[in-house]
């Protein structure tokens, strides 16, 4: 199905713009891998892809506005549709041995009765189907998913345990990042 160019223009420039805000929360928080969704893409695996290599574009100094950037950082990335959480995982090359992309989604996808569309161990993309008589809807999904995603990560030793210490010495991220819609 040929992708409208309007459509795709809005997916690029929101991927771009996530892709400044990952690196951003990943450098200011030692992150190198991150899980985060995307609306634009609307549930398509093929826009989200395209939305995947705006955030992963290297940042043009000479551009006004700055995109991408976010290519040397692990992520699996969601987007939602009434029918489907379509997602995808990158791993850079420099972090294969620390997580396998198709791996990495194949343990989300798997808690739904999701699967695997294409990949290998640095790109993969999958879904999982909404399913409102067993009470499976994407948003939920979505959103449960994404945790599954982190929970992943913590345990291969790359995403920070969560820390109810209340101390000052905690990573304090900038009041610009909009975490609820990260």
């Amino acid at each position: 199905m040929p992708v409208d160019d309007k459509k795709l223009k809005k997916v690029v420039k929101e991927g771009g713009k996530r892709g400044v805000e990952i690196e951003g929360a990943a450098t200011m928080g030692g992150l190198e891998f991150f899980c985060t969704k995307v609306d634009e893409p609307e549930g398509d695996v093929e826009l989200l892809i395209e939305s995947v290599k705006a955030m992963n574009a290297p940042c043009d100094d000479a551009e006004e506005e700055r995109k991408g950037g976010a290519g040397d950082i692990g992520k699996m990335i969601f987007s939602t549709n009434d029918e489907r959480v379509a997602i995808v995982a990158h791993v850079p090359e420099s972090k294969k041995d620390k997580i396998d992309a198709k791996e990495w989604l194949q343990s989300v996808v798997g808690h739904y009765d999701g699967k695997v569309l294409s990949g290998d161990n640095l790109l993969a993309s999958g879904e999982i189907l909404a399913n409102p008589d067993k009470g499976i809807f994407t948003l939920k999904v979505r959103d449960e998913a994404l945790t599954k995603g982190i929970e992943y990560l913590r345990s291969k030793g790359c995403f920070p345990e969560a820390n109810d210490d209340d101390s000052d010495d905690d990573v304090v991220f900038g009041d610009d990042f909009d975490f609820d819609n990260a």
